[in-house]
């Protein structure tokens, strides 16, 4: 995606940096004609994360690394707004462990076991690719010099879970609950299958 990227600025007609849900981070457009376009992005943030699912707190970090490549299509021939369609690529993924409650017990499935050891954790990946639909303002060749640009749209893509737990709370609870937490973070991060994208930005066209 970064080797993309510095051959899309290499060719630009635009380049500009831009924050939002994705994150922070840098990008290129080049037009094909008054109507149509490419920009190509990276972008990535990190932070802190709780969450709960099922009873039982975890603590983790958030980090978001990511990258795009999109068609803009302009469907007013004196107006910057544009439809945008493209793939947003990325390893975001969030690591967290789980916290003892008020009694020094984690709940694992339906099983509350001692805090004897290191923490159960977890760890949730969106896919590599997710296909992305929005609208947005910007990246229309009209004029040189500074511009603004906007994107308000979603991408949509399955978190997939992994669920690790020390060997001494297998001696402490059934396999069957070990599943069981599993599937409850799973049933936690569903909703964001549906990643919501919002993103401001400055471009400078040459």
């Amino acid at each position: 995606m970064i080797a993309m990227l510095a051959t899309d600025v290499a060719h630009a007609q635009e380049v500009y940096v831009h924050g939002g849900t994705l994150g922070a981070g840098i990008g290129a457009a080049y037009p094909f004609n008054s109507w149509s376009g490419v920009h190509a992005e990276v972008e990535g943030f990190g932070f802190s994360h709780s969450f709960t699912a099922s009873g039982n707190q975890y603590d983790g970090h958030l980090s978001l690394k990511q990258g795009g490549l999109y068609l803009d299509l302009f469907p007013f021939p004196n107006s910057g707004f544009r439809v945008t369609g493209g793939a947003l690529i990325n390893g975001d993924e969030l690591t967290a462990h789980a916290v003892p409650n008020a009694d020094g017990n984690y709940k694992i499935g339906n099983d509350y076991v001692p805090a004897v050891g290191a923490a159960p954790s977890t760890t949730v990946r969106l896919p590599s690719v997710m296909p992305y639909l929005g609208v947005g303002y910007g990246h229309k060749p009209v004029s040189k010099g500074l511009g603004f640009m906007f994107d308000l749209g979603v991408a949509y893509g399955r978190p997939r879970v992994s669920y690790s737990v020390p060997a001494i709370y297998s001696q402490l609870t059934t396999q069957a609950n070990i599943d069981q937490e599993e599937q409850n973070i799973a049933n936690q991060v569903e909703r964001y299958r549906w990643y919501p994208v919002v993103q401001l930005g400055v471009t400078y066209r040459f």
